[in-house]
């Protein structure tokens, strides 16, 4: 029963991520996550394979905007900046 009491208690401080660039990529499996369950809501009838691609697809369509905003925002900071 210990170990459950330390389990709830790890919800109630947040987890430290950081500020590195690598912290970024702990952006693709909330995308993953995003795609998957938006594609099931939103789907009248679930057929796996489409499922699947459609969800796919739209992780892919996120990730890329994400990638390209960031490198965006990188050059108008760098502009700014120097």
């Amino acid at each position: 029963m210990p170990d459950f009491s330390a389990m709830l208690a790890s919800f109630t401080t947040p987890e430290s991520i950081g500020t590195t660039p690598q912290s970024l990529l702990w952006m693709f499996p909330l995308l993953a996550a995003i795609a998957l369950v938006y594609k099931a809501t939103k789907m009248r009838v679930l057929f796996m394979r489409k499922y699947l691609l459609d969800s796919l697809l739209l992780f892919m369509t996120i990730s890329v905007f994400l990638i390209a905003a960031i490198i965006v925002l990188n050059l108008v900071d760098w502009l700014i900046t120097s």
